[in-house]
């Protein structure tokens, strides 16, 4: 049985969208895998889904750099919508970046619980309880 019902990729490189994917599959850390290229379709897919009364994802994982809508827009929109959802996932930035100023912005935002250096790995995922939920 999966960890988790279902997981929302936020991430604009395909290749880094299959790694996670399989990842996660093979893994048993989800049973669905739901992708979205850029903060903005993740929120509308957020949106979407919560007025169809389905169920949130539990997590989310958050690239930072992408086009249209990065992920520090994301989770300012995010802020901003919050209201409309039952509760929020919990969001773990996923990213390449090294820069210290990115980590500590990172701690400004409630819903994120962690950093997450790519790319996603089985320890990882390991680290990241069912409590968290």
């Amino acid at each position: 049985m999966a960890k988790f019902e279902n997981v929302l990729l936020i991430e604009d490189d395909s290749i880094t969208i299959m790694v996670c994917e399989r990842i996660i599959t093979m893994t048993g850390f989800a049973s669905k895998v739901k992708s979205a290229l850029n903060g903005k379709e993740a929120i509308d897919y957020l949106e979407e889904i919560s007025e169809r009364k389905e169920t949130l994802p539990d997590i989310i994982f958050l690239d930072i750099n992408m086009p249209v809508m990065n992920g520090w827009q994301f989770l300012e929109q995010l802020e901003t919508v919050k209201s409309k959802f039952p509760r929020l996932p919990d969001i773990y930035i996923l990213s390449s970046t090294v820069d210290p100023e990115d980590y500590k912005k990172a701690e400004s935002f409630p819903t994120v619980k962690s950093f997450i250096s790519k790319p996603l790995t089985r320890e990882h995922l390991e680290q990241i309880n069912t409590t968290s939920v």
